[in-house]
């Protein structure tokens, strides 16, 4: 019998896991799923199918060397209300990949760098 993994969750660093809580309610309108206290030391924060994993460190070079990339569906939608929430990358804006996707990255407030991803469609 294989192994099938089912789903990641990463793991990523948060100066202020508050705010960080706050950011993925407002850019990606992840629900809060769990924290730890108030003010949370660690919390999670997503949706069925993603979920991120945020504990408290100071550590800035850990964070600004932390990436990842979360497939989506309906790209065109979380790209306009990341823009209404400030958060895409001047450098990251949405655009069409010579692999096959279409993507757009955001910047964390703690540096964390997230490339949101859409497979697309096939023509035919």
């Amino acid at each position: 019998m294989s192994t099938r993994f089912l789903a990641v969750s990463p793991m990523i660093p948060a100066r202020d896991v508050e705010e960080g809580i706050a950011f993925y309610q407002r850019a990606f309108g992840f629900e809060l799923l769990y924290r730890d206290a108030e003010p949370a030391q660690f919390a999670i924060v997503g949706s069925e199918e993603a979920k991120l994993h945020l504990f408290a460190s100071q550590d800035k070079h850990l964070a600004d060397w932390t990436s990842l990339r979360i497939e989506v569906d309906g790209i065109d939608t979380l790209y306009a209300r990341c823009g209404e929430a400030g958060c895409v990358h001047p450098n990251g804006v949405l655009d069409s990949k010579p692999w096959g996707t279409r993507e757009f990255s955001v910047i964390d407030p703690s540096g964390v760098c997230i490339a949101l991803v859409e497979r697309e469609k096939q023509q035919g």
